[in-house]
């Protein structure tokens, strides 16, 4: 019979140390990311009293685009495996992140509940230079988009 208790206790224990690892999963993760050629993704986030804002900014040889993101699909409803983020006024551009891979993003379409594009690696830290359409993007309370044409016409 103790045995018997301390298998229940055993695996209430683990059981509610799973709960915490996984309240404790963050969402979206900040960074640079690479997706091959000169295409890079930066998420930015900041923390702000009325919770956190999240902005995209994706660059190519073709040129720049920022936009706020939303949580389209959470976590907890994906299992805790995944959480999808929606571009604002980008159709249906969003990012898909898995709970176990915080290395890797997938952009593309939305297609159902989940994404299907490229898979994208963490490539290295986001730096502290914003421009100031990312500014204007992490400051703002509403839904942003903004494309810049080319990278190269700008400076």
């Amino acid at each position: 019979m103790k045995s018997f208790l301390y298998s229940i206790a055993a695996i209430a224990i683990s059981f509610s140390s799973n709960l915490v690892a996984v309240k404790s999963a963050q969402a979206l993760e900040a960074g640079s990311y690479w997706g091959g050629g000169s295409r890079y993704i930066s998420i930015f986030k900041q923390t702000n009293p009325t919770g956190d804002r999240y902005c995209y900014s994706g660059s190519s040889s073709n040129g720049t685009m920022i936009a706020s993101l939303h949580l389209k699909i959470p976590r907890y409803l994906t299992g805790i495996d995944y959480e999808v983020y929606k571009l604002h006024e980008a159709d249906d551009l969003s990012i898909q992140q898995y709970a176990f891979k915080p290395d890797q993003i997938i952009f593309g379409n939305l297609v159902g509940g989940f994404v299907r594009g490229l898979m994208y690696k963490r490539e290295r830290d986001v730096g502290t230079e914003r421009s100031p359409e990312l500014q204007e993007c992490l400051k703002s309370t509403q839904p942003y988009f903004k494309q810049i044409s080319s990278g190269r016409d700008r400076r």
